[in-house]
């Protein structure tokens, strides 16, 4: 009835189509990101399952927990429930499909775990920049997907490689893989090189020093950076907020992308904060409590640079709100 799984190229992606593929026995693998399914750069049909992605133009199965996924569902008028398989907020989409396959088979120790490590790493639920460094399996495999170098055939190889052998091995016999210690060290230059950007445009978005900027709008090619490692250099700070311009075919557009996060830091705070919730509200974009990202588009270079400081202005603004509310509860 299914032939082939398409998933998103990132670990909780990774870790969906292993549970799919080890439940079903499936092992034709397809990767994409939210964009090709959302600009039909990649083709599905009634044979495909679709996990970690936004539901596409038609498929046989659809697993997902992002809420923006869910809510973009509902506004083009698809009933959710002629819709096989699951969807529901949650900290990861392997935890969706477990739940989906629980309920029929048997669910050993091993599943569990892969499940939980990929609720940390999809949610960034870490108790501490300690934890979030630590040398886990699941890290050293998060860093491995996350390389940039190489020839994009070879990492969907490499990807396709790691899902087959997470449906029969362990997280831990999977990270000791030469594969696997090869990229993630890789990687970790990668990081470094990141690091170094990121210290050349951090700012601050507003004086409490809340949120960190990092504004690449200026450049003339993409800059690709995890933002999260900004925190490495202000641990102290709640949240960081990302902008890049938008490019199509190479090209640079007027067009801006807005992508926020909570550090650790700001999960654990007390004011509690809805990122997806600010980007509804300045209606260009959604997502989660913890993360979330918006689009702003703009006719000329003059007006992005006018819309661009007045959104920094209102994503503040509602932060600031956000911050009030949750020290003396909602205004009635």
């Amino acid at each position: 009835m299914y032939y082939r799984i398409v998933t998103h190229d990132d670990f909780d992606g990774v870790v969906s189509a292993a549970l799919v593929g080890y439940f079903l026995e499936i092992e034709k693998i397809a990767f994409a990101g939210p964009g090709d399914i959302t600009n039909s750069r990649i083709s599905t049909g009634a044979s495909d399952i679709v996990c970690d992605l936004p539901y596409p133009l038609e498929c046989g199965m659809w697993l997902d927990h992002h809420e923006a996924n869910l809510e973009d569902v509902a506004l083009r008028g698809i009933e959710q429930e002629t819709i096989p398989g699951l969807r529901k907020p949650a900290p990861s989409c392997a935890r969706v499909i477990l739940e989906y396959f629980e309920t029929e088979y048997e669910i050993d120790e091993e599943l569990v775990e892969i499940v939980e490590a990929s609720d940390r790493i999809d949610s960034f639920a870490y108790e501490s920049i300690e934890d979030w460094r630590a040398e886990r399996p699941e890290n050293e495999i998060d860093r491995a997907i996350k390389l940039k170098a190489g020839k994009p055939a070879e990492r969907r190889e490499f990807l396709r490689w790691l899902v087959l052998s997470l449906m029969d091995e362990s997280l831990e016999t999977v990270a000791a893989q030469g594969d696997v210690t090869q990229r993630a060290e890789l990687f970790r230059a990668e990081e470094e090189q990141m690091l170094k950007i990121i210290r050349q445009h951090l700012e601050y978005l507003g004086d409490e020093r809340d949120i960190i900027l990092l504004d690449f709008s200026g450049h003339t090619r993409r800059v690709s950076v995890v933002k999260n490692l900004a925190q490495l250099l202000t641990p102290q700070a709640l949240a960081v907020l990302q902008i890049n311009s938008l490019f199509n075919r190479q090209v640079k557009t007027n067009d801006l992308v807005f992508s926020m996060s909570l550090t650790i830091a700001g999960t654990h705070h007390p004011a509690r904060r809805d990122l997806g919730e600010i980007m509804r509200q300045l209606n260009i974009g959604s997502g989660h409590a913890g993360a979330a990202s918006g689009l702003l588009r703009s006719r000329s270079k003059q007006e992005m640079l006018k819309a661009k400081e007045r959104t920094l202005k209102a994503i503040l603004d509602h932060w600031k709100k956000q911050g009030q509310e949750g020290k003396s509860g909602p205004a009635e």
